[in-house]
């Protein structure tokens, strides 16, 4: 998943806004990691109101996503992903099925699913052992993760 690809150690406040400090493919991963994060801390800062907040991978659809994959990482690994892409993607009717579930199943309210992680299509995964450990150490309401200019 996404989140796996996020340096060792998880999230690196200090150093988030130096390129320098890491490559896109783990800058990516930071990002997917942040949203698991924050996803579970929305969901649990309103586990009292009739809004259900689950987090949702598409899986490996046929988007746009390395349209600037020459530039990134060479022109020899930007024809592998898209030949990749071609062959192995899910086509983006297909990668919003899991999204369409989570918004809109009566089950999600039925059985009060929230805080969630779900891969293609509308399955529940485990996160990472390393989205535990920073749940634990960042007990709180996960507003590292939310600039407050306050």
């Amino acid at each position: 998943m996404g989140h796996e690809g996020h340096p060792k150690g998880g999230i690196d406040f200090e150093t988030i806004n130096d390129e320098t400090a890491s490559d896109p493919v783990s800058r990516y991963g930071r990002s997917k990691l942040a949203n698991l994060l924050f996803g579970k801390a929305l969901a649990r800062r309103l586990k009292d109101e009739r809004v259900y907040v689950n987090v949702v991978h598409p899986g490996y659809v046929a988007t746009e996503l390395t349209r600037h994959g020459e530039d990134t990482f060479g022109k020899a690994t930007a024809v592998f992903f898209e030949y990749l892409t071609m062959v192995m993607a899910m086509k983006p009717e297909v990668g919003a099925l899991t999204q369409l579930y989570c918004a809109t199943s009566p089950e999600i309210e039925n059985k009060d699913i929230r805080g969630k992680y779900f891969i293609p299509i509308a399955n529940e995964l485990d996160p990472s052992k390393l989205l535990v450990l920073e749940l634990l150490r960042d007990r709180d309401d996960g507003s590292r993760l939310v600039k407050n200019d306050n």
